[in-house]
């Protein structure tokens, strides 16, 4: 069911000082420092066709837990880490559910006007969560507690969505072919689409690194990970399967200089497993095995605007902010690097805004 146009608007809200992308399938837990890091991530059709399961993972490979016996509907999956949330989609029961960190309190959030939600992302200011449809071919948003359901975009999808929040920007695969699609982007209202990377296989997952100017993608059909500049110039192969096994969902860890995708090992029977290499795709190693597909993993990223690493966005924040401003075209000193919200290369006036926002949840 299409929603009314004044339905939309409620997506909108203070879109234009919106948060930090944190890519579909894809975003970063840091509790203190580099060293403690989490995946959250959908594992589905292992050991047999009907089981899938919301898991968790060390990114060392240690600490694998089952959250939620969720079923082989399970795809897409976000993680709101500032208040302790994990999201998913499930295509069998055509809904949005959310449950703790733990994977305890499971509640379903929207279960009408969906048809095959393949995807999910957060945008950690306006407070709105977003999905793609395969089914219905459109992108949808909603409050976090799944209230005020809108249409967003009636566009052709695929599989892979992007929030970039700090830009106002939506990006997500297209399928226009069996074999062809495209990776577009738009403001969150919906406005100016773009088409951002044409000609190059048949996109799925994403993950979208906007301060380093690419985007990354898994093709399913070429079976390889690949990237581009967010102009659609010089993609580059990563990692070639082939073989007809498919990678999966795709994560960066910006910060520590990797991306993370799932791995398909044999089908059938579906046994996958979880990689990681260098953003220039060297060195490539497994970081756990022996699971089902990984539809979509999520390394969820510091509270933005939490400077001072506390999961927390309060005072103390903005006084080491004002301690970081430096004012328009004039880096900040290595220390203050987090306080550049926008990515721009300074700390000024924008960010203080983006810092607000993030404060105020709006």
């Amino acid at each position: 069911m299409r929603l009314q146009e004044n339905a939309r608007r409620m997506c909108n809200r203070n879109a234009a000082v919106s948060g930090t992308l944190f890519v579909a399938t894809v975003l970063l837990v840091t509790a203190s420092g580099h060293a403690q890091e989490t995946l959250y991530y959908a594992d589905i059709f292992y050991p047999t066709f009907s089981h899938g399961y919301l898991r968790k993972v060390n990114t060392d490979g240690t600490g694998l837990q089952t959250l939620v016996n969720t079923g082989d509907g399970l795809r897409g999956v976000a993680v709101d880490r500032a208040a302790g949330k994990i999201y998913w989609t499930d295509v069998n029961a055509d809904a949005i559910w959310r449950c703790n960190l733990n994977g305890t309190g499971v509640e379903d959030l929207v279960t009408a006007g969906l048809e095959f939600p393949m995807a999910i992302d957060l945008n950690p200011l306006n407070r709105k969560l977003y999905w793609g449809d395969q089914g219905l071919n459109l992108i949808g948003c909603a409050n976090l507690d799944g209230s005020n359901p809108a249409v967003l975009l009636d566009t052709s999808f695929s599989s892979g969505l992007a929030v970039d929040a700090v830009h106002g920007k939506i990006y997500w695969s297209t399928s226009i072919t069996g074999t062809q699609g495209e990776i577009r982007r738009a403001n969150l209202d919906g406005s100016g689409i773009e088409t951002v990377v044409t000609g190059a296989g048949k996109p799925a997952t994403i993950a979208v690194d906007v301060a380093g100017g690419k985007v990354y993608w898994t093709d399913y059909v070429l079976d390889v990970v690949r990237r581009a500049n967010l102009d659609g110039t010089g993609v580059e192969d990563l990692f070639v399967v082939g073989a007809n096994l498919n990678p999966g969902g795709i994560a960066l860890d910006l910060p520590g200089g990797k991306v993370y995708w799932g791995q398909d090992v044999s089908l059938p029977p579906y046994v996958g497993k979880i990689m990681r290499m260098n953003l220039d795709g060297s060195d490539p190693e497994d970081v756990a095995v022996n699971l089902g597909m990984v539809t979509d993993l999520v390394l969820p990223a510091p509270v933005l605007g939490d400077l001072d690493n506390d999961n927390n966005v309060d005072l103390t924040d903005f006084l080491l902010f004002a301690d970081c401003m430096t004012g328009p075209n004039i880096p900040p000193a290595p220390g203050c690097k987090p306080a550049d919200l926008e990515h721009d290369n300074d700390v000024d006036l924008a960010d203080f805004r983006v810092l607000q926002a993030a404060f105020t949840g709006s």
